[in-house]
């Protein structure tokens, strides 16, 4: 089941670029999530989220930053806010 969502969130690197989650869907051992870039076009793309991610203490996933990768650039990460993730989607 897949739910809409426009939740916005960036990466770490300097200038951040800038991301919202276009959509979420529950998929086997975790949630998959849908990061469409807002400050320039680029494809979208889905990072997989999974529950022991999700059970973590911290209030944020961090995932690699598909852009910088794409660049060339190392060590810089998505900071997914997990209140937003499995907000309205169905329990597993």
């Amino acid at each position: 089941m897949s739910s809409e969502v426009a939740t916005a969130c960036e990466c770490t690197h300097e200038p951040p670029h800038r991301f919202v989650m276009a959509h979420r869907a529950r998929a086997g051992g975790g949630v998959r999530v849908g990061l469409k870039r807002v400050d320039e076009p680029y494809p979208m793309r889905e990072v997989f989220v999974t529950n022991r991610e999700l059970k973590m203490a911290q209030d944020d996933v961090y995932k690699a930053c598909f852009v910088c990768v794409d660049g060339g650039f190392r060590e810089t990460a998505i900071a997914l806010p997990k209140a937003e993730i499995e907000l309205g989607l169905p329990p597993e």
